[in-house]
C-alpha cells in the first residue's frame, strides 16, 4: 500500500517463496498448497516476516509473494485472474469494488460475518467493499484518505495558532498568508485549491467538497454541485487569489515552503519529509463546512482480496485472515516503519487500533476523519485506467471550463453525461 512515490513502470516481481510438507495431528500426509499473493506497497522484506510468522502456523502452505508497480496493475490482474493465470490473493483499491465484480470470491462467513466485519471496520468500508450484489468481497489492508497539510512556521508568522477546522476559517487564514510580488505574482500561496493542472489530488479534495455540499457525485447536476465547483475554482480567480496556474506542483510547493495549506493522503508526508528534512509541517483533519454538521471526510485506501478462480480459495481465505489480524497488521506497520526511507507503515484499518496511532502528528489526523470518510471512484493515484482516471477527467474538464467563465451548472451538465457513460460501463452504485 504505502504508495507510489518510487513506483516503476516496470512490474517488479519479488518472489518469496517458503514451502514445506508436513503430517497432520493423526499422522496422515498434507496435500502441499501454493498461494500466490500479488501486491503493490509492501516490500519483499516486510512481507518475508509476515510469511515466516505464517509457516508456523500453517507449515504446509507455500507463500509467494510479488511486488507489483502500479502502472497497468488493474488490467494486468483482471487478465491473469479472467485467463486461470493470476494471483489467488491480491491487493486492490477501494473503489476498484464494480470493475472487479467478476474477480472477487466473496468473504466466506468463517473469515468475517458482516455483522463483524461493520463492527471491525469503518463504515466507508461496509459501503465500498461490497459488490453490486452486496457481497463483501475485501477486507480494508489501512484506512487513509484526505488531511490537511499546513505549514507551522507560515502560520507562526501570521499570528495563525491553529488549523482551520471551517471552510469559511481556511479561506480567511489562506487569504492572510499569500504573499504577492508588486506584479502581483503570488510567491507564497495560501493553500492549493481552484486549479486541476498543478493540484495532485484535485479530484479528491473537489469530491470531498461535493460530497459535504450534499451534492451528487454520481449524477452533479443539482445547485449543491454547482455551487461546490464554484466555492473550489474561486480560490484560484481574480486578483484576491490565493493558488494559481503559475505555482508549481501542489506537492513540490508545500515540500518547498512555498504553500501553507495543502490537501494530500499520509503517504505524502513521507515523500515531503524525505524531500525537505527541516519543514515544520503539522497535520489537521479536513475542514468542514460547519462544526455542527454531520462530518464528511474522504477515504481512499487499498484491501485484500481473494480471486474468483483460485482453485485453493479456503488457504487463501486462511492467509487474508491472517494477513488481516490486528498482531500481523502491527508487525506489518512495524516493519514496514523501519524501511529505509519509510517513517511510518500503514494508517490501521481496525476500529480498535485507532487508538493506538491518535496521537501520531501525522496520522493521527486521519484516523480521527476515519469515521466520516466517504468514498467514489474519483480518487487520485490509483492508476486504474478505469473508473477513477476516467470520472476524474470528467471533472478536470469541469473544472477547466468554469475557469474559463462556463458556469458551473453548466459545465456540469457535460460531467454528468460523461460520468453516467462511464458508470454505466461498470455499474457502480451511488456512495451511501
Amino acid at each position: 500500500m504505502l504508495k507510489r512515490i518510487f513506483a516503476s513502470a516496470l512490474i517488479i516481481a519479488v518472489p518469496l517463496v517458503l514451502s514445506a510438507c508436513s503430517l497432520l495431528p493423526g499422522g496422515g500426509a498434507t496435500k502441499a498448497v501454493t498461494i500466490k499473493v500479488w501486491g503493490l506497497w509492501e516490500s519483499s522484506t516486510t512481507m518475508s516476516r509476515i510469511i515466516s510468522d505464517y509457516k508456523k502456523v500453517k507449515p504446509d502452505v507455500t507463500i509467494i509473494y510479488e511486488k507489483k508497480a502500479p502502472q497497468q496493475y488493474r488490467e494486468s490482474l483482471q487478465n491473469q485472474i479472467q485467463s486461470a493465470k493470476g494471483p489467488d490473493v491480491f491487493i486492490f483499491h477501494n473503489t476498484w469494488t464494480p470493475m472487479l465484480s467478476g474477480e472477487l470470491a466473496p468473504v466466506p462467513s468463517s473469515v468475517i460475518t458482516g455483522s463483524d466485519f461493520s463492527k471491525n471496520y469503518y463504515p466507508t468500508a461496509s459501503t465500498d467493499l461490497k459488490s453490486p450484489a452486496k457481497k463483501l468481497v475485501g477486507i480494508p489492508m489501512e484506512i487513509d484518505g484526505l488531511a490537511l497539510y499546513y505549514n507551522a512556521d507560515i502560520f507562526n508568522a501570521a499570528g495563525i495558532t491553529s488549523a482551520p477546522t471551517t471552510w469559511p476559517e481556511l479561506a480567511q487564514d489562506a487569504a492572510k498568508v499569500t504573499v504577492k510580488d508588486t506584479a502581483g505574482n503570488i510567491k507564497t500561496a495560501g493553500v492549493a485549491i481552484g486549479t486541476a493542472s498543478n493540484i495532485d489530488h484535485f479530484s479528491d479534495i473537489l469530491g470531498m467538497m461535493v460530497l459535504q455540499n450534499r451534492g451528487d457525485l454520481k449524477n452533479p447536476t443539482e445547485k449543491a454541485s454547482a455551487d461546490a465547483l464554484d466555492y473550489y475554482v474561486n480560490f484560484a480567480k481574480g486578483p484576491n487569489r490565493v493558488w494559481d496556474e503559475m505555482m508549481p506542483a501542489s506537492t513540490v510547493a508545500f515540500a518547498g515552503g512555498n504553500l501553507a495549506m495543502y490537501f494530500a493522503p499520509s503517504w505524502r508526508a513521507i515523500e515531503i519529509k524525505n524531500a525537505n528534512p527541516l519543514l515544520n509541517f503539522k497535520v489537521a483533519p479536513v475542514p468542514q463546512l460547519k462544526l455542527d454538521e454531520k462530518k464528511v471526510g474522504w477515504a481512499s485506501y487499498w484491501a485484500v482480496g481473494v480471486s474468483a478462480k483460485s482453485p485453493n480459495q479456503s488457504e487463501a481465505w486462511n492467509f487474508v485472515k491472517y494477513l488481516t489480524q490486528e498482531q500481523t497488521l502491527i508487525t506489518l506497520y512495524n516493519q514496514a516503519a523501519q524501511t529505509p526511507g519509510r517513517i511510518f507503515g500503514e494508517p490501521y484499518p481496525r476500529v480498535s487500533m485507532g487508538p493506538k496511532l491518535a496521537s501520531d502528528p501525522i496520522l493521527g489526523a486521519y484516523i480521527e476523519s476515519a469515521p466520516s470518510m466517504r468514498s467514489f471512484p474519483m480518487a487520485s493515484f490509483t492508476w486504474d485506467n478505469g473508473l477513477n482516471d476516467q470520472i476524474i477527467k470528467a471533472y478536470e474538464d469541469a473544472i477547466n471550463a468554469t475557469i474559463g467563465g462556463t458556469p458551473a451548472s453548466t459545465a456540469l451538465q457535460t460531467t454528468a453525461k460523461n460520468v453516467q457513460n462511464i458508470l454505466s460501463r461498470y455499474s457502480t452504485p451511488a456512495p451511501k
